[in-house]
């Protein structure tokens, strides 16, 4: 069991002794975001670039290759905003299929991830889709968010969604992707999958993160002012079973899961595992499992909505 840190007073314990605060695991940690009181539990480190470049990847195969969703044809009198854009891959796609003349912004609360030579007309930034630079008001055509599941607590979804309508021009369209949450299930042939999504899901519930952001995206938006929504989804099928593209898949969410040991063993492991090995020995099991059982899927959310002209 991993050790605990028992608080008492004068030395005795109180006759309420509060939680016990399980002690933080020791590993190899990774490298994440800093930015002051920011939730987001992936890593911002060189091993996370071709994850997230995987990832890009699949979601445009998984969705016919289709960067762009909203009905907009964008010129040099338009203007682009990427929030949380970390290597920037989603914005170099679409300045690629555009052309160089549309101006773009791609920000995110951290910088390590950055492409070293972007393309001139894309200039990138640090900041926050929770307080956007007031000089931005009505600023942009098209602004694109995608993941933040993992990033932005419960009460900051409405907060982050009130920021991009103010950037965009009456008019002008955003597009939110993300994918549905992975649900605490038992299933006695997957059983290193069943412990890695407890895990998942106690340090989402830690720090007051929203499993549930994709389903009720619409209705945030329409809450904050925006008109004609709508969305895609679709299902990825993860491991060997489904093919190639479930190998890529699977090797993509195998990387998730690996990206959030660091805070689930700084958290204690929540009362699952008490080492690094053995974490690690179920992501080897997972991997194991999802290529020899069939069934594992996560569904993706695209949603599109414009801010109406006046």
């Amino acid at each position: 069991m991993s050790k605990v840190q028992d608080i008492t007073h004068n030395g005795l314990p109180s006759a309420n002794p509060p939680e016990r605060i399980p002690a933080p695991i020791e590993h190899a940690a990774r490298i994440y975001q800093a930015y002051p009181k920011a939730q987001y539990i992936l890593p911002a480190d060189d091993l996370e670039v071709p994850r997230l470049l995987i990832q890009h990847g699949d979601w445009k195969t998984l969705f016919g290759n289709k960067v762009l969703f909203a009905p907009v044809t964008l010129d040099a009198n338009d203007k682009v905003l990427e929030v949380a854009t970390g290597p920037g891959f989603w914005i170099m796609d679409l300045a690629e299929s555009v052309g160089p003349l549309v101006p773009m912004v791609a920000v995110d609360i951290e910088s390590r991830l950055f492409p070293v030579c972007p393309p001139k007309n894309i200039t990138f930034g640090i900041e926050s889709v929770t307080n956007l630079p007031r000089d931005w008001t009505n600023s942009f055509s098209f602004v694109h968010q995608r993941l933040l599941i993992l990033a932005l607590q419960v009460h900051e979804w409405p907060t982050a969604v009130g920021e991009l309508y103010r950037v965009l021009r009456p008019g002008g369209w955003v597009q939110i992707a993300e994918t549905a949450p992975w649900v605490e299930a038992e299933n006695p042939k997957t059983p290193c999958m069943e412990k890695l999504t407890a895990m998942y899901c106690a340090l989402l519930r830690s720090r007051n993160l929203y499993p549930d952001c994709a389903q009720d995206i619409p209705a945030m938006l329409e809450a904050a002012g925006f008109v004609d929504i709508h969305s895609e989804s679709r299902i990825q099928l993860i491991g060997k079973w489904a093919g190639e593209i479930g190998v890529t898949h699977r090797v993509n969410h195998v990387g998730v899961f690996r990206g959030i040991k660091t805070p689930v063993l700084d958290a204690g492991g929540f009362g699952i595992v008490t080492s690094e090995a053995e974490y690690d020995d179920l992501l080897d099991g997972l991997d194991r499992e999802w290529d020899e059982v069939p069934g594992t899927e996560k569904e993706i959310v695209i949603v599109w909505a414009q801010k109406p002209s006046v």
